[in-house]
């Protein structure tokens, strides 16, 4: 007998809401691990440096309730769950470090951690049947639906995105870090690319040789140095 799901095992499902992060932020001392809260459209959404997430009806905007983890590997686990829930659909989505997903060089998806003392807020916004996007993101982001030319039902996907967000968080609380990174560089389009990141008040460039046991990327410069970047703006070069 399978165990019983802990990502999914409480679910608020909302019509409409500025983001669904706040909502869990509302709800995080008395809700167990793993809820979920699921929001048709939301209206104020934040991605990573508090920049805006459009997030029209159509799309899967969600938020995780997680306990405290190292958060950039809740982030690499999200990546490569959001790429497993694909597979079934026969289609390839890759992973953009630290928290895109893409497909036809087109992003599709982004996940945001915030860590609340001993709990982490994972949320997740996939443009699964988004039809129109705005013109300063049009050139950059797209969906499912005009990727594919197919519709998704939402709840169907929305399942199997759980089970393999249940099961990825369960390895990485056993600690089976390597199992976690072997699915990562399967699902990664940045290993062997060229990348520049911002670091801070500074840029990285180099080639991506791998991820690292704590999720940072690691960067070979054309000096041959080594760094190890856990956090920037990463853009791809070639």
């Amino acid at each position: 007998m399978e165990n019983p799901l802990i990502v999914g095992s409480k679910c608020y499902r909302l019509t409409e809401i500025e983001s669904t992060n706040d909502y869990a932020k509302q709800i995080l001392t008395h809700a167990p691990e793993g809820t979920v809260v699921v929001a048709d459209v939301q209206t104020a959404a934040k991605g990573r440096m508090g920049r805006s997430w459009y997030s029209p009806e159509g799309g899967l905007w969600m938020s995780v309730l997680l306990q405290h983890h190292e958060n950039y590997l809740i982030s690499l686990i999200a990546g490569v769950s959001i790429c497993e829930a694909f597979e079934p659909y026969d289609i390839a989505a890759r992973i953009k470090w630290p928290n895109d997903v893409f497909l036809n060089d087109k992003k599709i998806a982004g996940t945001l951690c915030e860590v609340i003392d001993d709990k982490i807020i994972l949320g997740i916004g996939i443009n699964l049947n988004v039809r129109h996007f705005p013109d300063d993101l049009s050139g950059k982001a797209s969906s499912v639906l005009i990727e594919t030319k197919k519709h998704f039902d939402t709840q169907s996907f929305y399942h199997h995105l759980c089970r393999s967000l249940d099961n990825n968080y369960r390895v990485l609380k056993k600690k089976e870090i390597e199992v976690l990174l072997s699915k990562w560089r399967k699902h990664s389009l940045m290993v062997g690319r060229e990348v520049s990141i911002m670091v801070h008040d500074r840029v990285v460039i180099g080639k991506v040789l791998d991820v690292d046991h704590q999720g940072a990327l690691i960067v070979m410069r054309a000096d041959y140095g080594i760094e190890h970047v856990i956090a920037g703006d990463c853009r791809l070069l070639r």
